[in-house]
């Protein structure tokens, strides 16, 4: 019954790649991944409904540091989003050209004026107005790039009139998959419910920020097992139609901050328009049209919010000698540990890669994770190290009026 929006995470995304790198690519590896999601869901599920025992494990400060390794982890994403997508990257690096026709400076215009716009619009109007900057930021952008030839791909709006009803017509329904070729690896179902458990502190998280800017008071503990509870078995229901898992959405809580809107009746009919628009893969494809460029300007405002939120989040659990010695190596070590890079020869790789090497590479894959790496390392952190963290020495002199 609180205000938070569920999505699919950007958590899962670096060990679902593992493990579909491991199992081969291609089918096998996609219902490999679906596969690991339904048992790390009900895991998740399960440990939900007792939440309020173990809960207490989970000190203030790691829930947020991370939300802030969460934020963190996007930057790149967003980063690489504005500056035309992975795609049109990879092709000016390799070939010199976008692949599109379009000449590469022009993605980059496109991007600053979305942020130029949705950042000006946010200035100069208050209420309602205010808060839709980032789709008038969004709306700007894509009619500037539909003014640029071969800018904006139109080929996924094509409709089957033969066929109406289905993926390449006008009306489609869910479909399930084909669970015949489901693939239990035993491996990847430890991987994925471990990430779950992160997952679980990340909605401890969001759901402590939603609650503190929209309700002015901190969610109980049936408040927090039950949001943990809902995105884990909705993670586990999604996966069965081939959606990745869930988890609640930071950005939502910047938004529930700056528009104040929580009541429930409101998120509900965001949320049914959304289901409604499912139906029909028109509408779905033509949000795949808005080029990466325009996304980017929008996205970089968003995840860099995630990341206010964190610092936020872990102001308001203390910056105490602890806390701060609790953040610093979880930077260094947690998020230092998964961006490391080592140049050998004329190739560049991940640090965390040589785990491969030495023949343990789910641990590789483990750590690939920043959000995991900051989890754990300021979960350990936080009961090991003492809340005071320096002893104080008091000298008793002679004159009971004079003591240090």
């Amino acid at each position: 019954r609180l205000p938070i929006v569920a999505g699919t995470s950007f958590t899962f995304v670096p060990i679902l790649i593992n493990i579909g790198l491991k199992a081969g690519g291609g089918e096998d590896a996609y219902y490999t991944i679906m596969a690991s999601i339904i048992v790390g869901g009900l895991v998740s599920s399960f440990l939900a409904l007792f939440y309020k025992y173990w809960g207490k494990i989970i000190k203030p400060i790691v829930p947020a540091i991370v939300v802030l390794a969460v934020g963190l982890s996007l930057l790149s994403s967003g980063a690489n989003q504005f500056l035309g997508g992975t795609a049109i990257i990879s092709n000016v690096i390799l070939t010199g050209e976008t692949g599109t026709g379009v000449s590469y400076y022009l993605y980059i215009i496109v991007a600053f004026v979305t942020i130029i716009v949705t950042i000006t619009w946010g200035l100069i109007f208050k209420g309602f107005l205010k808060n839709i900057n980032i789709i008038v930021g969004i709306i700007v952008g894509y009619l500037v790039a539909l003014a640029i030839p071969g800018m904006i791909d139109f080929s996924s709006l094509k409709i089957d009139i033969g066929n109406l009803v289905g993926p390449s017509g006008i009306f489609a329904f869910p479909q399930f998959l084909d669970f015949s070729k489901l693939k239990f690896d035993v491996s990847s179902c430890v991987l994925t419910s471990v990430v779950f458990i992160v997952s679980m502190v990340e909605v401890i998280g969001g759901t402590t920020a939603s609650s503190e800017v929209g309700l002015n008071r901190m969610p109980t503990s049936r408040e927090f097992g039950g949001a943990i509870f809902t995105n884990s078995l909705l993670s586990t229901f999604g996966a069965l139609f081939g959606t990745l898992p869930l988890t609640t959405y930071a950005q939502n809580t910047g938004i529930v901050a700056q528009s104040k809107v929580i009541n429930r009746f409101t998120i509900f009919i965001g949320g049914l328009l959304l289901v409604i628009i499912s139906f029909f893969p028109p509408i779905a494809n033509f949000f795949y049209t808005i080029p990466d460029a325009v996304i980017g300007g929008t996205m970089v405002i968003l995840f860099g919010s995630i990341v206010v939120v964190g610092i936020k989040s872990v102001g308001e659990a203390g910056f105490s000698d602890k806390n701060v010695l609790i953040l610093t190596i979880s930077l260094s070590l947690g998020f230092g540990l998964s961006i490391a890079t080592i140049a050998v020869g004329s190739d560049t790789y991940q640090t965390i890669g040589l785990f491969k090497t030495l023949g343990v590479s789910w641990l590789s894959d483990l750590l690939s994770s920043s959000v995991f790496n900051m989890f754990i390392v300021s979960l350990i952190l936080s009961w090991a190290l003492p809340d005071n963290m320096y002893i104080k020495f008091i000298h008793h002199k002679n004159n009971k009026n004079d003591n240090e």
